[in-house]
């Protein structure tokens, strides 16, 4: 999903994805891959997570500040100076499900067929939905999908995304803010 918003925000962009699957690993690794990357060639490191992550630790209603400094540690530890111009850090409100809310077109081509169409409301502000999974969770539950699978869903979607509708998502727009510059 993050190289295709990647290459979607901008065609020239030739991402290096590296996934850490849980965010206690992400607050530990992400300096030392960050490293690897630089050293490897990449002109800009961009450090994404989700406040929520659905990786069953949900810590609470989750902390930015407390992520970014456990992040930015991760990194001093690496050996990476902590105002380095080619390391962004981006937390994503809530969880990237709310950056798939965020275009109500692209969702609802999806989960429509022929015979039965899907209307998904428009959402102005999706970073403000408590439950984004929750909500996709409700649409799928009136179609053929039944529910929504992160891993078999978000990529397929986000494919059919516009960039106008991702940009109703603050998250989203720091995340093109931060690859870009």
């Amino acid at each position: 999903m993050i190289p295709h918003l990647a290459r979607l925000i901008d065609a020239r962009i030739e991402p290096d994805v590296v996934t850490l699957d849980r965010k206690p690993l992400l607050k530990q690794e992400c300096g030392k891959w960050a490293k690897a990357l630089l050293n490897g060639g990449c002109r800009r490191v961009v450090v994404l997570w989700d406040l929520l992550p659905a990786w069953g630790e949900y810590e609470g209603r989750g902390c930015r500040h407390d992520d970014k400094e456990e992040i930015s540690e991760s990194l001093r530890l690496a050996g990476v100076r902590s105002r380095d111009p080619r390391v962004a850090l981006v937390c994503v409100e809530k969880m990237l499900e709310s950056w798939i809310l965020s275009d109500n077109h692209a969702l609802s081509a999806f989960l429509s067929t022929p015979a039965h169409q899907v209307r998904v409301p428009r959402c102005n502000r999706p970073d403000d939905i408590r439950d984004p999974k929750a909500v996709l969770n409700r649409y799928f539950g009136e179609t053929r999908y039944r529910k929504y699978r992160d891993l078999e869903h978000a990529g397929r979607i986000i494919r059919t995304a516009q960039l106008n509708h991702l940009r109703r998502s603050q998250s989203f727009c720091r995340f093109e803010g931060k690859l870009t510059t």
